[in-house]
């Protein structure tokens, strides 16, 4: 049986009952890619063996396969190496015992599938661009990011600030004024390309993608949010250069200024101006030739990253309808009776455990053994 929800439990047969003899149970459970498994056996009672030999659990984590029985298992959890695991629990013509109960979720280790909840004060172990990632001098760029505010009363934030230890060289926010771009000690309003007064944000409870283009030998800066592209002309930054080898941080970096409040997602940048036409068209395979929203690009802390089924370059996987048996007795056609030489158990069916968020079953095939 494939399980394919976000998260889950299933047992042995007739848990928490003892499994009946001559069974072989299969159990594959997969995530979208960026993701892996993680399975945690609650209870954990199966026939000891030396070398497993007789009843086991066999679990096929991607790079090895292990097995398992006796009670050594029981509270011990595995992650996959990849987005799936396989789980299989066979019992032989003799001993039986309780058998295992088991939960499973996903873990998201892909950037693609996490968003940044963007720290509300400056410390240390901020979110920031990987010391290993080095921004080159910029006079054109193409940046476009996702975000969301929790709070849009706040009317003074920055949503990232680049520049080093003592002088901020680029930086996009807004005041009590309106949006604005900040590049190279000059700033600019984008009040009249965002097309919103200066009491309104352009970021609500929902992310919103925002693309901003500049190109220093115009001065001209392009927005391309909500479907729309405009320009505005900032003379003030005609011929600058952004220095590079700065240091990128996802909040403020500065005291007198608040970070956004709220998330940021997709942050990718290029060394080169988009028109119009292809921010319309960009797509979540065009990776930021300079930052790329992956994760040998950033430093993140953990406490900052927070995984979400609808992010717009996600990975998702549609869940498989399964069966939810109610008893041992009423699971139909997930057991067949079987009938054995050498047997001392009786015929039993398989009895799972759900929670409220999803329906679990696993398929039992019965072995026949001469």
């Amino acid at each position: 049986m494939v399980l394919s929800n976000p998260t889950g439990i299933f047992t042995s047969p007739c848990f928490p009952n003892n499994y009946p003899n001559n069974q072989a149970c299969k159990w594959t459970i997969r995530a979208p890619s960026g993701y892996i498994i993680q399975i945690t056996f609650v209870d954990f009672d199966i026939e000891e063996a030396s070398g497993c030999t007789y009843d086991h659990i066999n679990l096929d984590t991607g790079d090895k396969k292990d097995s398992y029985c006796g009670m050594t298992a029981k509270g011990l959890s595995f992650n996959s190496s990849r987005n799936e695991m396989i789980v299989t629990f066979t019992s032989d013509f003799s001993i039986q015992k309780k058998g295992f109960n088991a939960t499973y979720t996903r873990i998201a280790v892909s950037l693609k599938n996490q968003k940044v909840i963007i720290p509300q004060y400056l410390d240390s172990d901020s979110v920031s661009l990987a010391n290993s990632v080095q921004v080159p001098d910029l006079n054109q760029f193409t940046l476009c990011f996702e975000a969301r505010a929790n709070n849009s009363n706040n009317y003074e934030w920055k949503a990232f600030s680049y520049g080093d230890s003592s002088v901020e060289f680029f930086s996009f926010g807004k005041t009590k004024q309106g949006h604005f771009i900040f590049i190279s000690d000059s700033k600019c309003s984008l009040n009249d390309a965002l097309n919103i007064g200066p009491d309104e944000d352009i970021f609500t409870e929902t992310f919103e993608e925002l693309c901003i283009v500049w190109d220093s030998s115009s001065g001209i800066v392009g927005i391309n949010v909500k479907g729309m592209y405009k320009t505005v002309h900032c003379l003030d930054t005609y011929k600058k250069v952004i220095p590079g080898n700065g240091k990128l941080v996802l909040s403020s970096d500065r005291e007198d200024t608040s970070p956004l409040p709220g998330d940021m997602y997709n942050f990718r940048l290029w060394n080169f101006t988009m028109n119009s036409q292809s921010l319309f068209n960009l797509t979540c395979d065009e990776k930021g030739n300079i930052i790329d929203w992956e994760n040998d690009f950033w430093s993140i802390p953990t406490t900052f990253l927070k995984a979400e089924n609808n992010l717009s370059c996600g990975s998702y996987l549609v869940p498989l309808p399964t069966v939810e048996p109610t008893s041992c007795a009423t699971t139909g056609s997930l057991c067949r009776e079987i009938h054995l030489k050498n047997t001392s158990g009786g015929l039993c069916c398989t009895s799972f455990q759900t929670n409220s968020v999803v329906q679990l079953t696993g398929l039992i095939l019965n072995l026949q053994v001469s």
